[in-house]
């Protein structure tokens, strides 16, 4: 089973959503672009929460 990972970036304003093989060789790099600056998240319960900067928002994405 892949291992399946997420980051944000900060300047770019998006997440970038990807998994590393049995080879540690990267694999489906998916970016979404969030249109603001995530200072934080935390996972939850098959949930993404995303602390947003420019609107004090928070953002969630549900990762069924």
């Amino acid at each position: 089973s892949p291992n399946k990972y997420v980051v944000s970036s900060m300047k770019d304003k998006s997440l970038y959503f990807f998994e590393f093989n049995k080879q540690m060789e990267l694999n489906n790099l998916d970016r979404v672009e969030v249109s603001e600056r995530v200072r934080d998240m935390r996972y939850n319960k098959n949930k993404l929460y995303l602390f947003l900067e420019d609107t004090a928002s928070i953002g969630v994405i549900n990762l069924d």
